[in-house]
Parts: C-alpha cells; sequence; structure tokens
C-alpha cells in the first residue's frame, strides 16, 4: 500500500489523527508505466513514466448544500491480469435513494476508462452536484498551454489560469489536452456538459473539470438513470524515479524575510475557562483577532480584553454588519461597546453579513452596504486604527468581490483545507497550493500588507451552504466545523507546513488556533469528554500548542530557508544574535529520513513523546534535546531545533 496507512482506529490512530477512524485504504496500482492511488472515493496521482498528469478522478454525490454523501458500499472488485487493470464498485448515498455503479478500466499502453451510472430508486433524487469530477495539477501547470474541444466540434487553444480564476476559465468542454514536460494528457468527456474552475481558489491543489454547469440549478433533480464516461490517453515522457528525500544534504541559511506574527482567533466560546487560559498565556501570541457584532455581550467582550491583558498583546477586530441594520449605526454600536470594555483595537475590518456567503464574480449581489463602502464606513468609526479591506471567510470570496487596494491598509482572508475533500491526503496537498493564493492576493492587494485570519483544517463557517456540517462521530468529512486532526500530530504537521508557506509572501502575520474550542491550542473537559480527564479538570494542550509556542517565538525574527529537503517534509524557522531555531515536520503517514549538512540540537513530538506533550504546556522548554544532523521522524512528527523556547 502507499499513501495513507490504516491503523484500525488504534490509540496511535488517536494521536496522529485525534479520532479513532481508521485511515482511507489507498490502493497503489503499477501497470508498465503507468501507476495511481485507487480507493472507494478516487483514482488520483495518476502518473505515466514518473510524471504525474492528473491528479484525480472522482465520483462525489454532493447533498443540497455541497456536502458529499457518504458512500455505502454495495458491492466491490478489483482485477489485474495482462498488463490492464479493472475496478468496479456499486454503492448507494441518500439512505439508498440513489445507487451507483462505477466501472474503471486500465491499460499498460496509457488508457483509463471511468464510467458511472446512478440510479435514483425512489423519484427524482435532489443533488448540488453528482458525477464525475477530473482534478489537473497545479505544479508546472498554471500558465501552460491547454487545448479544448467544445460540444459543437470546435477546437480552442487556451492557457491554464496562471494567477486565479474568480470564475470558470473553460466552458463547454468535450475534451482537453495539455501536456507537462514531454509528456501529454488527452481527456474525453460524455454523458454530460463539463466545465472547469479553478479550485485554488478553496486551496484544493488542482484545476477541477466537472459537472454540471454552475448555470443548473444550485440543487437539481436526477430523475432517471443517467450515464457519465471519461477517457484518458497518456503519452510520451521519458521514465523517471520519484524519489521521496533528496539526494543532497538539507542545508539551512538565512533569508532576508521577516517571520510573520501569530494571532490567536476569539469569538465568545473561545476564551476558554481560567485553566485553559492559564496554559495559552505562555502560547507567545502576537495579537488578539476578535470576531464580533453589534450583537456581542459585554460579558464576551470583557473576557476578550481580561485575555489580551493576560497575554499583554494587542487586539484586532473583525466586525460583522447585521443586514438588517445600517452598516453606519452597526459601526458606532460595535466601538461604544468595545470602548466600554478598554478596547482600543490597532486594526479593524468591517463586513456585511451577506458577504460571509459566497457568490459568483458575475453576482446577484447581496442588497445593502458593499465591501467597499464598509472600508470607509469602518475607517469613519474608528479613525485610530488600520483599516482592512477582503473577507472574513476563504481567498475565494475575495478574489470574486475585490477590494479597492488604495482605500484599504491592509487585505486579509482566511481558509479551511476541507472544503471539497475530507481526506488526509487531499488536507496535505493544501500546502501546495497556499502559495499560489499570495501570490493572487498581492497581485489584487498591489502589494500592500497581507494579514491573514483563520487558517485551519475544520471550516469556521460556511459559505456554500446553509451551515458547517455538524461532525458527533469525529470522522474526516468536507465542510465540518470539528475536524479532529486539528487535536493530533497531523494537525501539528499541517500548521508547519502553512508556516513554511509563507516563505516568499507578503503576508505579516496569521492565526492558527483559537485559545480554547473546535480550533483551540489548549482542550478543556467540557469541550472534549471523549478525550478520557478522569475527574482531573486540569487544562491540556494539543500537539499545535507547541507548534505555535515556537512560531511564535519566532515573530519578526529573519526566516531560515531550507533547501534539499526531501520530499513530504516541511521547515520553518528563523535565525538571531542566539543562533538559529527551525521546526522540521514529516507531513506524510509514512517515516522520513533528514539529514542535514550540519548538527541541531533537537527535540522530537511524535506519538512517543506525545502523552507529555500534551499534558505539559512548557514541555517544548524542558524536552530533552539531542545534537545530530539526521533525523528520523515517523508518522507527522515534529523536529524542534536550536534554542528552546
Amino acid at each position: 500500500m502507499e499513501g495513507e496507512r490504516s491503523l484500525n482506529g488504534s490509540l496511535d490512530n488517536v494521536g496522529l489523527y485525534g479520532t479513532s477512524e481508521p485511515t482511507a485504504d489507498l490502493n497503489a496500482v503499477t501497470i508498465g508505466d503507468l501507476s495511481f492511488l485507487q480507493s472507494q472515493e478516487s483514482i488520483r496521482r495518476i502518473t505515466w513514466r514518473g510524471t504525474e498528469l492528473v491528479r484525480a478522478i472522482t465520483w462525489p454525490i454532493r447533498d443540497e448544500d455541497w456536502g458529499t454523501y457518504q458512500q455505502e458500499i454495495l458491492a466491490e472488485s478489483s482485477e489485474s491480469s495482462d498488463g490492464s487493470y479493472t475496478y468496479s464498485l456499486r454503492f448507494s448515498v441518500g439512505d439508498g435513494r440513489l445507487e451507483c455503479d462505477l466501472s474503471v478500466k486500465a491499460d499498460q499502453s496509457g488508457t483509463i476508462r471511468a464510467d458511472i451510472t446512478m440510479t435514483p430508486t425512489q423519484g427524482a433524487f435532489p443533488t448540488n452536484r453528482a458525477g464525475f469530477t477530473v482534478l489537473h495539477p497545479i505544479q508546472n501547470v498554471a500558465g501552460a498551454d491547454l487545448q479544448v474541444r467544445h460540444s459543437d466540434g470546435s477546437v480552442e487553444d487556451t492557457k491554464f489560469p496562471e494567477l486565479i480564476s474568480p470564475g470558470q476559465p473553460v466552458m463547454d468542454i468535450s475534451g482537453l489536452s495539455h501536456a507537462i514536460g514531454d509528456a501529454s494528457v488527452d481527456i474525453r468527456f460524455s454523458g454530460e456538459v463539463f466545465e472547469m474552475e479553478d479550485q485554488r481558489n478553496w486551496s484544493d491543489a488542482s484545476y477541477k473539470t466537472y459537472c454540471v454547469p454552475l448555470v443548473y440549478p444550485f440543487v437539481y433533480p436526477i430523475e432517471g438513470p443517467t450515464t457519465q464516461t471519461i477517457e484518458i490517453t497518456l503519452q510520451g515522457g521519458t521514465s523517471t524515479s520519484d524519489s521521496v528525500g533528496g539526494d543532497e544534504p538539507t542545508i539551512v541559511s538565512a533569508d532576508m524575510r521577516i517571520a510573520p506574527d501569530m494571532g490567536l482567533a476569539v469569538d465568545p466560546d473561545w476564551i476558554g475557562q481560567a485553566n485553559a487560559r492559564q496554559a495559552v498565556a505562555t502560547c507567545g501570541a502576537s495579537y488578539l483577532l476578535l470576531r464580533v457584532r453589534p450583537d456581542s455581550t459585554a460579558e464576551y467582550l470583557a473576557a476578550a480584553a481580561a485575555l489580551a491583558d493576560q497575554l499583554e498583546i494587542g487586539i484586532d477586530v473583525e466586525i460583522v454588519l447585521p443586514d438588517d441594520q445600517p452598516a453606519e449605526a452597526a459601526l458606532r454600536s460595535v466601538a461604544a461597546s468595545l470602548q466600554a470594555q478598554g478596547i482600543v483595537p490597532v486594526r479593524v475590518i468591517g463586513l456585511p453579513e451577506g458577504y460571509l456567503g459566497s457568490h459568483q464574480p458575475s453576482g446577484p449581489w447581496p442588497e445593502g452596504t458593499t465591501p467597499s463602502e464598509a472600508v470607509h464606513l469602518t475607517r469613519a468609526a474608528f479613525p485610530n486604527a488600520a483599516t482592512g479591506g477582503g473577507m472574513l471567510t476563504n481567498f475565494t470570496e475575495l478574489n470574486r468581490c475585490r477590494p479597492i487596494a488604495d482605500d484599504c491598509d491592509y487585505l486579509t482572508h482566511s481558509g479551511t483545507a476541507i472544503v471539497h475533500a475530507g481526506d488526509d491526503l487531499s488536507v496535505l496537498e493544501t500546502l501546495e497550493t497556499l502559495p499560489q493564493i499570495y501570490r493572487s492576493t498581492e497581485a489584487i492587494g498591489q502589494n500592500k500588507p497581507y494579514r491573514l485570519g483563520l487558517m485551519t483544517i475544520g471550516m469556521r463557517s460556511n459559505p456554500y451552504g446553509n451551515a458547517v456540517a455538524e461532525n458527533p462521530t469525529q470522522i474526516r468529512r468536507t465542510m465540518g466545523h470539528i475536524d479532529p486532526r486539528h487535536r493530533g500530530l497531523f494537525g501539528a504537521a499541517w500548521a508547519v507546513g502553512v508556516l513554511e508557506s509563507t516563505e516568499n509572501s507578503l503576508v505579516q502575520s496569521l492565526c492558527l488556533a483559537a485559545p480554547t474550542g473546535p480550533f483551540g491550542l489548549a482542550f478543556e473537559p467540557r469541550d472534549w469528554p471523549q478525550e478520557g480527564f478522569d475527574g482531573d479538570d486540569t487544562a491540556r494542550v494539543y500537539p499545535l500548542f507547541h507548534v505555535f509556542r515556537a512560531a511564535a517565538s519566532m515573530s519578526g525574527e529573519m526566516r531560515l530557508t531550507f533547501e534539499s529537503l526531501p520530499k513530504g517534509v516541511a521547515a520553518y524557522g528563523i535565525s538571531n544574535g542566539s543562533g538559529p531555531r527551525m521546526m522540521i515536520a514529516n507531513v506524510t503517514a509514512e517515516p522520513v529520513t533528514v539529514q542535514l549538512q550540519r548538527s541541531f540540537p533537537f527535540a522530537i513530538l511524535d506519538s512517543a513523546s506525545l502523552p507529555q506533550a500534551k499534558a505539559d504546556p512548557n514541555w517544548l522548554s524542558t524536552a530533552a534535546r539531542t545534537d545530530t544532523n539526521t533525523l528520523h521522524l515517523g508518522p507527522f512528527a515534529i523536529a524542534f531545533g536550536g534554542q528552546t523556547t
């Protein structure tokens, strides 16, 4: 097996992923020069002679809120013979209201054919989207030539967008052809009208060709048996090996960039009780990012002010302006409430509530105050604070409703890793996309200061449906408000990847967590009784706490750069008068070895040290360190190197 490993719900699984749900099995299939990873949800990482030409073929069935239905598997089989591979899957969704028959046939000549037939069993089946989706990789593809065949037989020569496209860059698709290096791929679509969107908007590491077109109603019915077909032909290329490690030792050197500030996002339920606040007080955050509304309670604002005083830091404010009252009056109300609690905001952004939802670039837009108008009104209400522009949700919404850069002192947006897919591999792939999001934002903002909001795996709010998905069983799912991986080593390693992604960007600050709650650094019995406290009310911390604390101690210092890192490894660090400090994380489920050009003292956060690290917020300062230039890192393990914090 390649990719993810199944740990069968063991204690190690909880430590790694924050959940006892087993990891998805990915079956590594190799047929001559063709290879891919196959599961019950997708065929992915389709590679020909060492070059990944197709990121994935998937077959999601979306519900009315754009969530993905869980499959109920009815039958499954696979067969390999004479240089070919066949996979068959029969499954149902929606309590059996839609049955799906899937067949995938691959041949060593470089051809793949996939067919799916969807049959409603109890009358018309409502869905937001159903059937095949083809994902195209982004590395060495952004800005590349693309040939498109349309349903009328015409051929269009165009390019994949380089900067992230807010709308659909290609419409009415019956075929696509492009090259990566000296290898090429041709894809044919039938059974439905397909179009492409730039899925980098949501931090997915792909362009996505999907059906049905967005001109369809948001929810449409499948009224009878419907069949779709995808045919792929791979050609050219030179056989290469995809090494999991660098051939040369990793070189650590100083860069001229400055490490960003680290903030804590705050909502009414995220401040925590006294024990948790005491643990969080040692995290070293640079500021609080406070989300408020005109009806925010005095109790909430007072608690936020007290936490800021305890941490001795300032407060930035995000204001949600209700649609049912004038924005100017709402801003005056918020300003008075903040002043009553002694809160003097350093930075403020005001956003009309309707823009927490997502809208196509062409609209229609919410009635009332626009985001651009809100910038001017916010500046008038808070004349002594820097005024932000952008969105409180994802880059998608900023890209589709772009701020006027000259009106803003800084730009902002947030991010979640589970809009379209909730599996481990897809979440880790989002780290590829973040640098491209930063470049696109910097182009929109004309290089204005760039301050990221809450960047997390889980979803804070849902711009694409009625609500975020509840997750009482703590599984991996799209659009989940609570994602269990936040609590495990996985979430800590992913956060190191987010920090690494800011290299060569204008990002000045970001929030990786809240004090407590679904995005917390510390947890309490009231939050997660399933963690097992046995009557002990002492606040404990997640592995992410130690990543956050280390990153916070690096804020404002000159960054390090890491050359020749092995594949699947993320690194982040700084250098100052006391010497270099760094975090090196394994962002895969397989062990990796990192060979450095020189030795440093390292402490390792892994499955073995996790119990102590969760129990002691000061673990990073007291953990034993070994001077070495060779790191053997288990799944999602993190090496903290250099001086203690």
